[in-house]
This record gives C-alpha cells, sequence and structure tokens, in this order.
C-alpha cells in the first residue's frame, strides 16, 4: 500500500512539473506576440502619421498655388469698366450711383491735391535742389545710379524683380519689373515710382514717391505710391532701406496689393565709384485683403556714384 502512494506521488510531481513547463512556454509564446503586435501597431501609427502630416502639407501647398489664380481673376474683375451715366459694370453687374459719383468727387479731389503738390514742388524745386546738391561730398548717395536682382521665396511662391533707381539730390526715380509665381500660373507687372520725393537728414532719407504699377496679363494699370527711408553706415560701407507701397482702389474697397519690403546691403568691392554689394531683405505682401505672403529675398546691387 505504501508503495503505491510512493507511485501516485511521483507521478503527481512529475505532471506537476509537466504542467509547469507548459505554462511557461505558453506565457513566453504570448509574451513574443504581444511584443510583435505592439511592433507592428507602432510601425502602423507612425506610418498613418506619416501619411497624413504628408496629406495635410500637400493640401496647403495645394491651397497656397491656387492664389496667384484667384489674385489674376480679380483683377479682372476690378479691371471691367462701368457704362457712362449708370452704375452698371458691362458685366451686367449693378452697382450704386451714389457709389459712381463719390469715385468721381474723390478723383478730383486727388487729382487738385497732386496738381497743388506739382506746383509746391516746382516753386521750391530750384533753390532747395541747390542747397541740398552743395552737400554732395557730405551726404552719401545724393547722386548715384543703382541697379540689382532680387530673388524671393517662401518655399511655396517665387518672386523675380530687376530694378533700375536714379537718385538726384531730392529726386529719384524707381523703375522694377516683377515677377511672381506659383503652381497656378504668373503675375507680371512693370512698377515705375516716376517721381520720388528724397528729404536728406545727415545720413538718413525720407522718402515719398508716386506711379503707377502696370500689369501685363490681365492688362490693367494701377495708381501707385511709395514712402520709406534709406540709411547708410559707415561711410557707405552698409545700407539699410525699407519701403511701403500702396496701389489706390477702384471699384472696390480692397486695394489690389500693399507692399512692406525691409533690405540690407553690405559693400564688397569697390574700384573707383562703382560699388558690388550683395543683400539680403523681407517682404511682406497683400492682394485685395485676401492673399497674403511672406517672401525672404536675396539679391546683388551695382551702385555708381
Amino acid at each position: 500500500m505504501q508503495i503505491v502512494k510512493s507511485c501516485v506521488s511521483f507521478c503527481d510531481d512529475h505532471k506537476s512539473a509537466e504542467l509547469t513547463m507548459l505554462i511557461w512556454a505558453i506565457r513566453k509564446e504570448n509574451d513574443c506576440l504581444f511584443n510583435e503586435c505592439e511592433i507592428m501597431n507602432s510601425s502602423a501609427y507612425n506610418l498613418t502619421r506619416f501619411f497624413l502630416l504628408t496629406g495635410i502639407w500637400a493640401f496647403g501647398c495645394v491651397a497656397n498655388y491656387a492664389q496667384v489664380a484667384e489674385i489674376k481673376q480679380q483683377v479682372s474683375d476690378d479691371s471691367r469698366p462701368f457704362r457712362s451715366g449708370t452704375g452698371i459694370r458691362a458685366s451686367g453687374v449693378s452697382s450704386s450711383g451714389s457709389c459712381s459719383q463719390a469715385d468721381s468727387y474723390g478723383g478730383a479731389v486727388f487729382a487738385e491735391l497732386f496738381l497743388g503738390l506739382v506746383k509746391g514742388v516746382g516753386i521750391v524745386t530750384v533753390v532747395a535742389q541747390q542747397q541740398v546738391l552743395e552737400k554732395k561730398d557730405r551726404i552719401p548717395n545724393l547722386i548715384s545710379l543703382e541697379t540689382g536682382l532680387e530673388y524671393s521665396t517662401n518655399l511655396s511662391e517665387l518672386s523675380f524683380n530687376p530694378y533700375l533707381r536714379g537718385n538726384w539730390g531730392l529726386f529719384a526715380t524707381d523703375l522694377r519689373y516683377s515677377q511672381f509665381h506659383d503652381y497656378t500660373g504668373t503675375l507680371q507687372s512693370f512698377d515705375w515710382q516716376v517721381l520720388m520725393l528724397r528729404i536728406p537728414i545727415k545720413n538718413l532719407k525720407l522718402n515719398y514717391g508716386i506711379g503707377f504699377t502696370s500689369l501685363l496679363d490681365p492688362k490693367t494699370t494701377y495708381f501707385e505710391s511709395s514712402t520709406g527711408f534709406d540709411l547708410s553706415l559707415q561711410q557707405n560701407q552698409i545700407n539699410i532701406s525699407s519701403t511701403y507701397r500702396w496701389t489706390a482702389r477702384k471699384s472696390d474697397d480692397a486695394r489690389y496689393r500693399q507692399e512692406f519690403k525691409f533690405v540690407g546691403d553690405y559693400r564688397i568691392w569697390q574700384k573707383g565709384s562703382f560699388h558690388l554689394s550683395p543683400s539680403v531683405g523681407v517682404t511682406y505682401q497683400d492682394y485685395f485683403k485676401k492673399h497674403h505672403y511672406l517672401l525672404f529675398s536675396v539679391g546683388v546691387k551695382m551702385r555708381m556714384l
């Protein structure tokens, strides 16, 4: 009897050991499967996040790319002529006659102010210009010719701006070609500040200009004004300029374009009166109060003093 009990106990112990090993093996297998599931879940999560971020980026780029085409369409709408004696556009879209009369009155007032400005400038031109030109040896860039290239981008839009500027005492003129490009098309214009009045204060010059911007496609022209300053430092080694441009309104309250630009250049080479200076800057542009761009620019400026 004792022998039978011993045998049963041995079998029970042996089965217990086998059962323990089986449970351990099952747990180990479950742990491996759990780790594999975690790895797969983590990979799937990272892959999903990658595609989601890529989709958001692509959508943002497409949204930005659509803006130039919208600007050109708004320019076309803005340049549609009014029928004579009515407040109705040629396309049949109506507007109030009182607004048309107010625009005419505002245009007449502006014309009077402009003529008054020209007359006032003409009166003081001779004496003031002579006094300023007598100080050309002490005030930098009083008489100079400048040309250069600027390339601007924000990684979605591109802008290319060659320009030419002449300075002569109290006056200056500034002409540039502006090309603004994105996926939907290109916006091109000639921007000419025909007459700029400059007030020199030692190394600082305050500017105010009047002119126009003429678009190539669609063909239309806007009156444009500008104001800003030019600052020369370290005997013309460093030059800093800031300009704000804005176009006149046509039929709507929104302006075609407002632009703020800040540029600095540093002279790296000089031979006689010729100066060569690389430049960096930042430009903010707003079209019809709907499309906004912040662009960073690099360029080169050549100056003859």
